[in-house]
């Protein structure tokens, strides 16, 4: 699967690539005579629209990645409920499991192999937990998430959860509010930030 990032860096580069062509065949007719305010112009508007369009494109990648993201965690964790929480069997489940059983969708699992990853590269993993009582919850590992796109993703996701911390910070105790302070310094102190979420039985 391919980081939707590096393909913003490709336009990026292609928008670039572009406009160095624009500006170097203006030179040149402008050695034989023929650059005029116009053309100077119209690259300037070129360019504009160029920076324009490769700026609304990144945002538009950022979103549709949140919007993924959120749900393939708000997925998981309701297949995991309904498979081994509500029957209160969180204690047996494992990575290898909840891939196997596809509670982990498919399409993050990879090859065949009983592990998953996730767009950003990092791997899932799946362990259970005690909050308060034993095996009560399970966590859910959802690494290298990007600083821009950390807070919207706990936000969309946090009334599923438990409990949720990014890297050790918590920011939402055992069913309590989310600290939205406390969530965007996590964030924005970390360029790939590990979202943990304890997923409860109901």
């Amino acid at each position: 699967m391919m980081n939707i990032f590096s393909l913003s860096r490709q336009l990026d580069r292609r928008a670039k690539r572009t406009a160095q062509r624009m500006v170097q065949r203006a030179w040149q007719k402008g050695q034989n005579g023929f650059l005029s305010l116009e053309l100077g112009l119209v690259l300037l508007v070129v360019a504009g629209a160029i920076v324009a369009g490769v700026l609304s494109y990144r945002d538009n990648l950022r979103k549709t990645s949140i919007n993924n993201n959120t749900q393939q965690i708000s997925s998981i964790a309701a297949n995991l409920r309904s498979k081994y929480g509500q029957s209160n069997m969180y204690g047996s489940v494992t990575t290898a499991l909840a891939v196997r059983s596809q509670a982990i969708p498919e399409f993050l699992r990879d090859g065949t192999n009983a592990t998953a990853s996730n767009s950003f590269g990092g791997a899932i993993t799946v362990t259970p937990v005690t909050l308060t009582g034993a095996n009560d919850s399970v966590q859910l590992v959802w690494p290298n998430v990007p600083a821009n796109q950390c807070s919207d993703i706990v936000t969309n996701v946090q009334r599923e959860m438990r409990q949720i911390t990014v890297g050790t910070t918590s920011v939402k105790a055992n069913n309590g509010q989310i600290n939205l302070t406390a969530l965007e310094t996590a964030c924005e102190a970390s360029t790939a930030a590990t979202l943990n979420f304890w997923i409860g039985r109901s």
